[in-house]
């Protein structure tokens, strides 16, 4: 056995000190999930909250190339930066929650200040980043943005000077250019304005004065309705999701199109949660038929259950490796084989199942899915695991008759993996008809330790491994607790992005007047 103490790990091959770091998806069960998104939602993320940015940042490029030109990139990255961190200073002036970089700008903005400085905010008078008002040095565009307006063919790079962008020029009936969106922005944004904006941006510095004048139409949370710009934003989201590309999906416009008659259906507001709910208990249909669209989402939601079990019962496990051991090592047989058994005693005393019965006789709760899943986050260590067990009982009886047609979907569109959901519904299946006792033993041996061992194994370099136990010579240790939730599926963006539009009533109870037309013409296309 290594030398260990309770704060450090020495591992005999690197022979120093191996740091133990947080980490994400501590079971690797995400990447189905990123890669569901990248289909529905393309050009989407989760941290593109404003739609309107699309439109500035294309006018930006388009302005950049007239004022300044230079094709070096620590040029153009300045004047992104101050750019960005006006918009933010005016929100702060303005009281606009929801801007990106708003918190520092709030902290630097004062009323009494008769000029601020964009120098000062962006960082460039100490030439760090650091307590700037973005970090990254890209600035929100490149750490948020660059990437997914890449993919919707709004900008691109210069082929050589891959770190200059410009905005695209083309004609098309069917696409939207940068160009388009950039001169509509102009044309919402009026002369007096943009020659307000450029002086700050060449001067690094702009006055109360300047700031009142440009402070309502550089609102980056609202698009003007009815305008040219508002028009090709909608266009941009309900065009084909690749542009240019021979091979044409609409998988974004098609859950514009759900997620607006989901609205109408219910009378009120549709939250990310009522969606995926929804999509998961129809099963991908709607009215009976199948939805190609709507399939994806219950494959996602489906996907999303099982995290829900395995990454639950990983957090249950680590907090009751480290109530249980005070830090030292356990064996780790005695240990899985001893927690088995307290599920099993719970299961039976609260009446789910029977003394001696199997995994596949737990009663199955006729809860909602979702409120099944939330009970494993919740309680002792015991009462999680227990609770993670009726999850896992109730989606594989919900998902029988459609495991076929789901792993045949998943083929179809590369979303295959070797553990999630339909790959391990066989096994878990088959183990099932085991004596709870001998599944309990079973799934936490190889869905829980093993499978994060794995993970950790596969992201471990020489100097950093995300484990949050350590396993020799047939014990475990504890090193680190975890939290987790459900994967946001941007969702959470698009919604966002219709509300900036107006497609919403501000009540959020209903669609206004466009977003009935943009329906309407959804249905009929």
């Amino acid at each position: 056995m290594a030398l260990i103490n309770k704060n450090e790990i020495l591992i005999p091959f690197f022979g120093s000190p191996l740091a133990f770091i947080p980490g994400q998806d501590p079971m690797g069960m995400l990447n189905v999930a990123d890669r569901t998104f990248q289909m529905l939602l393309p050009g989407l993320n989760n941290v593109t909250e404003r739609i309107r940015y699309y439109s500035f940042y294309c006018w930006f490029f388009d302005v950049y190339a007239r004022i300044n030109g230079s094709t070096n990139p620590a040029e153009q990255q300045k004047f992104i930066r101050r750019a960005e961190y006006l918009l933010a200073l005016l929100a702060a002036k303005n009281n606009v929650r929801g801007i990106p970089g708003i918190t520092e700008a709030q902290k630097n903005y004062s009323s009494d200040k008769q000029v601020l400085s964009l120098k000062e905010g962006t960082g460039e008078l100490k030439d760090s980043f650091e307590h700037t008002y973005w970090k990254n040095p890209g600035g929100i565009f490149g750490q948020n943005y660059v990437s997914s307006m890449i993919q919707m063919k709004l900008l691109r790079d210069m082929g050589d000077k891959t770190a200059i962008y410009i905005r695209t020029r083309f004609d098309s009936d069917k696409l939207v250019s940068g160009k388009q969106l950039a001169d509509a922005f102009e044309n919402n944004i009026g002369k007096e304005a943009i020659n307000k904006f450029i002086d700050a941006l060449q001067t690094g510095e702009i006055t109360q004065q300047a700031m009142e004048t440009i402070i309502n139409v550089f609102n980056m949370k609202l698009v003007p309705v009815n305008s040219e710009e508002s028009r090709l934003l909608i266009k941009l989201l309900t065009s084909a999701d690749y542009p240019g590309e021979p091979i044409r999906t609409y998988y974004r416009r098609e859950t514009i199109r759900i997620y607006l008659n989901e609205i109408i259906r219910r009378k009120k507001f549709v939250s990310v949660r009522d969606f995926v709910t929804m999509s998961y208990t129809n099963q991908g249909a709607i009215d009976g038929e199948v939805n190609e669209t709507l399939t994806a989402w219950y494959y996602f939601q489906s996907d999303q259950y099982w995290h829900m079990v395995s990454t639950g019962i990983l957090k249950a496990l680590l907090i009751a490796l480290s109530e249980k051991s005070d830090g030292t090592w356990m064996v780790e047989k005695d240990f899985i084989e001893g927690l088995s058994e307290e599920v099993n005693g719970f299961l039976v005393q609260e009446g789910f199942v029977k003394q001696n019965a199997s995994f596949e006789s737990l009663l199955v709760i006729q809860d909602e899915t979702i409120v099944v899943a939330d009970k494993t986050n919740r309680g002792d260590f015991i009462g999680r695991i227990a609770w993670a067990m009726l999850l896992l009982k109730k989606i594989l009886v919900e998902n029988t008759n459609k495991i076929d047609e789901l792993v045949a979907y998943a083929k179809n569109h590369n979303l295959e993996s070797q553990s999630n959901f339909i790959a391990v519904y066989p096994d878990l299946l088959e183990k099932g008809k085991q004596g709870l006792i001998t599944f309990l033993k079973y799934f936490l041996h190889k869905y829980v330790v093993m499978r994060h061992q794995y993970v950790a194994y596969v992201k471990m370099n020489n100097t950093q491994s995300t484990e949050k136990f350590i396993r020799e010579d047939g014990l475990i240790r504890h090193i680190a607790n975890i939290d987790y939730g459900y994967s946001s599926p941007r969702l959470d963006t698009l919604i966002s992005f219709l509300k900036d539009l107006e497609l919403l009533n501000d009540d959020r109870n209903g669609l206004s007047v466009t977003g009935m037309e943009l329906r309407q013409k959804l249905i009929s296309s």
